[in-house]
């Protein structure tokens, strides 16, 4: 444990370099696929393809998307490793500016880290007064439909999605916030009566209460951003903030391990401390450390350390990295204490111009052992070994509309199962002269052990109507080899989406598939209608 607290500290003092003064860009995630996400801004001026876009994380900016072609308005992006990202996220970009920061005059603000005393209580009632309620969300209704040219298979599946942020209730110290989606298909319900957790999945459902703006106390469904690799919480979570230190524990329980529904006999308790500062003009750094027991009718499941770092100090340099390391060994039929990483996740994005960009990732995992809940596989799953894996990104704009890329990856065990490998590379041109379109000619190669395959592909887009609406056609010749079943797949993928608003809050999106190979072709259709209020 000391030398997780030595280390912790170092990293928490590393003070920043200088960097241009800049401003930020807030957009909105308005639609993603397989391979793409899509981010609307109300202007992208500033914004260069290679880019990078940002998440907020806490009270810091995480490095999460990198922009592949843009319009006026909205950018074509990819997520960096190991980020998830959902529709309607903000998102945002820095901006730099071309003036060095002696010449840009501004009102300085407080700096909130040098204030020794605690806050007094009637300043931070006065605070809270001034921020006004908030309320945002979404309702969502999504139809999956495939079906073959042969009729012989047909399927529909539909996905409803609520998500509700009301911020200061009333102008009062009370938020609450919602996001479930419900999905089912057709002529299943019995399967939906039996098991309403089957297709009700709660990711969040939560009251926050915040007396001050130092002390947070939520009770129900949440993901504490401090220890988001831990997933969602039930029960309570309280934190208090001390200048640049967060402090904070959780007492509850976690989501059932197989419909996610609510499980009080798998209990769970802990703590965490976060450093988090953001430096203006200069960069961000936070890190966190936490510690769970996890339970399991009252029997220990897990006990592990979770540690994550993100910043960046370095000019046009961000890091993110997170290690769990699990605290109990199995001997004999005996837990004992010790320590084992389970989890190492490492990703470096650096911006070397405005040109050229590198994003370089490690990750390495082991399985998940709860000593309880999964007594009867325990040993099949101690024995197997640590998957690593390991991914390059370069992308290069050599001219202003232009820009290529290359991507690798390497996954492997050292008993050699489960290897695979891929190599990726595309060439996007952003504006076409005379029709204002977009187009990407894209090349992949996948090796694993049991099959070998191509995708050659190519994707044009073009924003309609001022950009209310965008639409895509996309075009992928797939062929793959499985060696261990001598059998071999070809496949071409035609692909045509359409979204767009139609309101300034009503927004809609159609997703439309043929994929044609040797004696049949299926079809999938998605649409997607979103009202946000």
């Amino acid at each position: 444990m000391r030398f997780i607290i030595i280390t912790f500290l170092l990293i928490s003092y590393f003070r920043p370099l200088a960097q241009n003064s800049n401003q930020e860009l807030k957009g909105k995630i308005t639609y993603k696929n397989t391979q793409s996400v899509y981010v609307r801004f109300d202007r992208t001026k500033g914004i260069s393809q290679g880019d990078t876009l940002y998440l907020l994380t806490g009270d810091s900016l995480a490095p999460a998307l990198v922009v592949n072609h843009l319009s006026s308005i909205s950018c074509v992006t990819t997520p960096l490793e190991g980020v998830l990202v959902e529709v309607g996220q903000e998102i945002f970009y820095q901006v730099v500016s071309k003036e060095p920061v002696s010449q840009v005059i501004e009102a300085p603000e407080p700096d909130h880290s040098i204030t020794v005393a605690e806050p007094d209580n009637d300043l931070d009632r006065e605070r809270l007064r001034e921020r006004s309620s908030e309320l945002r969300g979404k309702v969502a209704v999504g139809s999956y439909t495939n079906f073959t040219s042969d009729h012989l298979t047909s399927t529909q599946r539909m996905r409803y999605t609520f998500s509700l942020d009301a911020n200061h209730l009333a102008n009062s110290d009370f938020s609450f916030e919602s996001y479930a989606i419900f999905r089912h298909s057709a002529n299943e319900w019995s399967e939906v009566k039996q098991n309403l957790a089957s297709a009700l999945k709660i990711y969040s459902l939560a009251l926050t209460y915040e007396p001050n703006d130092k002390t947070e106390m939520s009770l129900g469904r949440k993901i504490n951003r401090n220890m988001s690799n831990v997933g969602a919480i039930d029960g309570l979570q309280i934190s208090r903030k001390i200048q640049n230190f967060t402090f904070g524990g959780i007492l509850g329980s976690r989501p059932d391990s197989y419909d996610y529904g609510l499980n009080m006999h798998q209990l769970q308790y802990g703590g965490f401390i976060s450093y988090d500062k953001k430096y203006d003009n200069r960069g961000y750094l936070q890190t966190s450390v936490a510690a769970i027991e996890q339970k399991y009718h009252s029997k220990t499941d897990r006990r592990f350390i979770y540690l994550q770092h993100s910043n960046s100090l370095v000019p046009n340099l961000n890091l993110f990295s997170s290690i769990e390391l699990d605290l109990l060994k199995l001997k004999g039929d005996q837990l004992t204490n010790a320590l084992s990483p389970t989890s190492i996740f490492i990703s470096l994005h650096y911006r070397a111009s405005r040109k050229l960009s590198i994003s370089s990732s490690y990750d390495a995992r082991r399985n998940v052992i709860y000593y309880e809940s999964f007594r009867s596989t325990i040993d099949r799953l101690i024995e197997q070994e640590t998957r690593q894996g390991a991914r390059l990104r370069v992308n290069y704009r050599p001219f202003k509309y232009i820009t290529i890329g290359t991507s690798g990856g390497y996954r492997f065990q050292r008993d050699q199962q489960n290897t695979s490998k891929n190599l990726y590379g595309f060439l996007s041109i952003s504006r076409i002269p005379w029709i204002g379109a977009s187009a990407t000619l894209s090349s992949t190669y996948l090796e694993s052990n049991y099959l070998k395959g191509t995708i050659y592909g190519i994707m044009f887009s073009k924003d309609l109507i001022g950009g209310n609406m965008q639409t895509e056609l996309n075009y992928r010749k797939v062929k793959y080899s499985y060696g261990q079943f001598s059998s071999q797949l070809n496949q071409d993928i035609f692909t045509m989406s359409l979204s767009g608003r139609i309101t300034k809050k009503l927004s809609i999106s159609t997703n439309c598939e043929a994929t044609l190979e040797k004696g049949r072709t299926l079809y999938r259709i998605y649409s997607n209608l979103i009202q946000r209020f």
